[in-house]
């Protein structure tokens, strides 16, 4: 097992403060990252994170737990991601977008180190949240797709998420 802390002062838990912005700002700036980061629906958000400077690490659940992190933010385009081997491909699509949340809204892109754990329902968790389902799943695509297919399977297969993902983001556009 590798530990993937440094010698820095991170913020971690409680130090995290969350941004605060209407879901309506993040979902506009995770437009922007998109847009700036060329990254499109369908596309690997591994990719982005490589494309920024980040990592994205698979290990056992063991090491993963030990660690206890989701996602280390060292600097501006440094940071890790972790991920079990165990998960699915979906579930691992969404789990870094939400890591990429935290390092956008959270870490500032890096300006403050930070530890963002495996946590429960707390708004730096919300907030990771509402920018992952924009990144994978953009409003307007999304609305197209539905009035397209009806179908929540055949959604969640076009935007590369699990059908919850796909259909908690159905609920919070109301369509």
């Amino acid at each position: 097992m590798s530990s993937y802390r440094r010698d820095l002062q991170y913020r971690e838990g409680d130090e995290i403060k969350p941004s605060n912005a209407y879901k309506s700002a993040v979902e506009t700036y995770a437009r922007s990252v998109a847009k700036i980061g060329e990254f499109s629906v369908g596309d690997d958000p591994s990719d982005l994170v490589e494309k920024i400077g980040g990592r994205v690490h698979y290990e056992s659940l063991d090491e993963v737990v030990s660690e206890n992190g989701s996602i280390f933010v060292h600097g501006p385009s440094d940071f890790d991601i972790l991920l079990t081997e165990y998960t699915s491909p979906r579930r691992d699509r969404f789990t870094i977008a939400h890591e990429l949340g935290h390092y956008f809204l959270h870490s500032e892109q890096g300006e403050f180190p930070i530890i963002a754990y495996r946590q429960g329902s707390t708004r730096i968790e919300w907030e990771a949240n509402w920018f992952a389902a924009a990144l994978l799943m953009p409003a307007d695509e999304f609305r197209e797709a539905w009035g397209r297919l009806q179908d929540i399977s055949e959604l969640a297969e076009e935007f590369g998420v699990s059908e919850d993902a796909a259909r908690v983001r159905r609920e919070s556009l109301n369509v």
